[in-house]
């Protein structure tokens, strides 16, 4: 079979042509899935799974997710999530265009059942899976937005199960360090992301085998991303490949001779198929697998995503799961806390409320509020009124104010006495040394009505003042 990716019109979907006479055409078209979405921002690439049993598809931000689809790594009540009101795009780009933004999902061979694994994308064009199973993806910038607070740039995203990475239309993209988000692996740049591939089977050097390739349209540059684990996740560096002007690259694979072939294209450009080859001394033998000190910490990460699905909720994977909310790594306390979010919440919002660890406690807060009620607002809020925030290091500071608003937004806005307490709370550290900090104190503090954020912004403002 031939899985096709359709984008746009009445058309729109996942396609399977298959030859039934043996020769050598396909003969039978069946459409499996229609998907609404269409254009540069519509539905995009498929990859098979590691396993050979399912196929993934990547789409971007004008795509629809697949309707009454079966199941999902996320739980599916999805929101904006944001404090104070954004700005739509100026020019009207996105303007309506709400989460869960750019998707992938996986279906099975036969289009029957379908499951969504990451959502908070622009608009992804490819993904790949590295020859540890692990799923990346290159999502787009919004050049419009260069120069703004809110401007993200073309980066790789590592793809775990479950995984939010925040576009949110106009300015409300969340930052990077949102708790209820993941990082990127590395950022590009500005640009247009399109074709992605692993040097898996390429005769080139080994460093080069274990890159992960991905092109950009607009600068006619094919990078090489060297992945470094880090924690349960990985970090990369990049490093330009090839490059010309121009070469509006669109797609790239490995080829059954080892060479990476790639093509161009798009837009009206001239199309060319192209192959590159390593030429040199160094050995093109298969890679053999590198000495990985942090292979177990993803295997438990992997453990943990085991239970991102409905129909698993026991008190016993509650306990289990309790730990791994303040564990060290950013990626396992976002998949236990994921994972907390699938438990009935009866047998966890009383750990909570009772939780006297500071990053316990804001990780289990974050499912609390996303998942909890109005009537649990304020005994929540007071919860994380009494941790202080001298007492956090930065990024738990941000996670923190992050969690304080997850709170008001998915919980409602809180008492008057509340609101004072928190402002009087936190007015102190504000300015702040770091500029991420001062982004979310004071669109805390403008939410909360602070009598004095205005006369502290207004003095940073001055010529000399940070």
């Amino acid at each position: 079979s031939l899985y096709v990716s359709v984008n746009g019109g009445p058309g729109s979907g996942l396609y399977r042509l298959t030859d039934t006479d043996g020769d050598d055409q396909f003969d039978k078209v069946e459409k499996l899935k229609a998907l609404q979405g269409g254009g540069e921002h519509g539905p995009h690439a498929l990859r098979l799974s590691p396993d050979g049993e399912s196929i993934y598809i990547i789409a971007g931000n004008h795509t629809n997710p697949p309707e009454k689809f079966d199941s999902s790594r996320i739980r599916t009540n999805w929101s904006e999530d944001l404090l104070l009101p954004r700005q739509w795009d100026a020019r009207g780009h996105a303007r309506g265009k709400l989460a869960p933004g750019g998707w992938i999902a996986k279906t099975d061979p036969d289009g029957k059942t379908w499951e969504m694994i990451s959502i908070g994308y622009r608009n992804p064009y490819d993904m790949d899976f590295s020859p540890e199973g692990e799923l990346f993806a290159y999502d787009a910038d919004m050049e419009w937005d260069m120069g703004s607070s809110w401007y993200r740039p073309t980066r790789i995203c590592h793809a775990v199960s479950g995984s939010e990475f925040g576009w949110r239309s106009g300015t409300g993209k969340w930052p990077t360090w949102n708790v209820d988000s993941l990082p990127a692996v590395v950022d590009i740049g500005p640009g247009s992301p399109v074709g992605v591939a692993f040097g898996t089977g390429t005769k080139f050097p080994a460093k080069y085998q274990r890159a992960l390739y991905c092109c950009d349209w607009t600068f006619g540059t094919m990078y090489a991303v060297h992945l470094t684990p880090k924690g349960s996740s990985y970090v990369g560096e990049r490093e330009e490949f090839l490059s010309r002007t121009p070469l509006p690259l669109t797609d790239t694979a490995v080829g059954p001779d080892g060479a990476l072939y790639f093509t161009v294209g798009g837009r009206g450009a001239q199309s060319a198929l192209f192959r590159a080859t390593y030429v040199g001394d160094e050995s093109t033998a298969p890679a053999a697998p590198v000495d990985d000190p942090l292979a177990e910490l993803r295997d438990l990460r992997r453990k943990i995503e085991m239970l991102h699905s409905e129909g698993q909720s026991s008190k016993d994977n509650v306990e289990w799961l309790w730990p791994y909310l303040g564990h060290a790594d950013r990626h396992i306390r976002y998949a236990a806390r994921t994972a907390l979010e699938f438990q009935d919440r009866e047998l966890w919002q009383s750990l909570v409320l009772a939780e006297s660890d500071p990053q316990t406690l804001i990780t289990a807060s974050v499912a609390l509020s996303r998942q909890g009620d109005a009537k649990l607002r304020d005994r929540l809020a007071e919860r994380l009124l009494s941790l202080k925030l001298a007492d956090l290091g930065e990024q738990q500071q941000l996670e923190y104010l992050r969690t304080v608003a997850l709170v008001f937004i998915r919980l409602g806005d809180p008492s008057p006495a509340v609101r004072q307490a928190f402002a009087a709370s936190l007015e102190v550290h504000y300015p702040a040394k770091s500029p991420a900090m001062n982004r979310e104190l004071v669109q805390m503090l403008v939410y909360l009505n602070s009598p004095k954020v205005i006369a502290k912004t207004l003095k940073m403002l001055q010529p000399g003042e940070q």
